[in-house]
């Protein structure tokens, strides 16, 4: 793989675009003090070379009757994972993906309506799939955070699992926009009232009332991070006692770690997911380190998970 040179005008651009990427481009261009012919050809090239993948929208899932958001770790023999992942993407249920290294063969986030889904699924892999062994992580609070190294000043963290939500129901018109938002986070209005025969009028009225009401929550973009020199590893850990006062002390600290871009706390063991891209392993040893000093008065059991880039990404399968 090789890495992207990028300078410090493509840092700007990318870490704006990150955080605001369903800004128009003369907007983008007056953030960055650039022209718009400038941001419009670094648009371009990020995308023809493979350094933007897609530009995706997150929602709230328990909004609209999504209630039990998981984290599968699969094993499986060769044979049965080629045939498990060429199904994956047709799955209602897949939000992404990425091929895992060591214990398991397949990291999976997925979401289900309720637990019965879950188990439902979970019981087809195994009589479908010859999987040796599993595990299922199923959070009660997850959030994801920005790309810190691209040095931005507002947190934007977005909160992917709550306690509790007021559910409302989507009309068939506001389905549409959120799948065309799924599709492309950048798509322009016009964009989807060609798609879907609606005003533009009518759209953005949609689009604004689903944002009050905090079914979009905002968007974000699949890079390809091996070109940024970046790789991504989970940490699977498990603390024993984690109390209400280790929870905040774990939350203050992946909120500001400058690797972590997303943690999750569990009902099951493990009771703490941490990702993180690293550019090198001592970067993975440098939080290890420093959550074995936080809880050090614990008893602290810690196993780190390889996962290639996700390969793919569909934060609304099941629409």
């Amino acid at each position: 793989m090789c890495f992207m040179e990028l300078k410090e005008q493509d840092f700007k651009i990318l870490s704006y675009l990150y955080h605001n990427n369903r800004e128009p481009i003369s907007k983008i261009a007056k953030a960055c003090k650039l022209t718009r012919d400038q941001v419009g050809y670094k648009l371009n090239k990020y995308i023809s070379s493979g350094l933007i993948v897609k530009f995706y929208t997150i929602f709230n899932y328990k909004k609209i009757g999504y209630d039990c958001y998981s984290v599968i770790l699969i094993k499986a023999t060769n044979n049965s994972l080629k045939e498990l992942e060429s199904t994956l993407e047709k799955s209602k249920n897949l939000i992404s993906y990425g091929k895992a290294f060591g214990k398991y063969d397949l990291y999976i986030n997925s979401i289900f309506k309720d637990e019965k889904e879950l188990s439902d699924y979970i019981s087809n892999l195994i009589t479908k799939y010859n999987i040796s062994d599993y595990i299922v992580i199923k959070p009660y609070f997850a959030e994801l955070y920005p790309l810190k190294f691209f040095k931005v000043k507002e947190k934007n963290n977005f909160s992917l699992v709550s306690e509790s939500e007021t559910k409302i129901k989507l009309d068939e018109k506001e389905k549409l926009i959120l799948k065309a938002l799924e599709k492309d986070g950048r798509v322009k209005i016009i964009g989807i009232a060609k798609e879907t025969g609606m005003s533009s009028e009518l759209i953005l009225y949609k689009i604004r009332k689903l944002q009050k009401e905090k079914v979009i929550l905002g968007s974000r973009i699949q890079f390809n991070m091996e070109k940024l020199g970046y790789s991504l590893s989970a940490l699977l850990i498990n603390i024993q006692g984690l109390s209400n006062l280790n929870k905040e002390k774990l939350k203050k600290f992946t909120r500001e770690s400058k690797n972590v871009i997303s943690m999750s706390l569990s009902v099951t063991q493990p009771n703490c997911v941490i990702q993180l891209f690293h550019k090198d392993n001592q970067e993975v040893k440098d939080v290890v380190i420093k959550l074995k000093e936080m809880f050090k008065e614990n008893e602290l059991n810690i196993d780190l998970v390889l996962i290639d880039q996700e390969e793919y990404i569909n934060t609304l399968p099941f629409f």
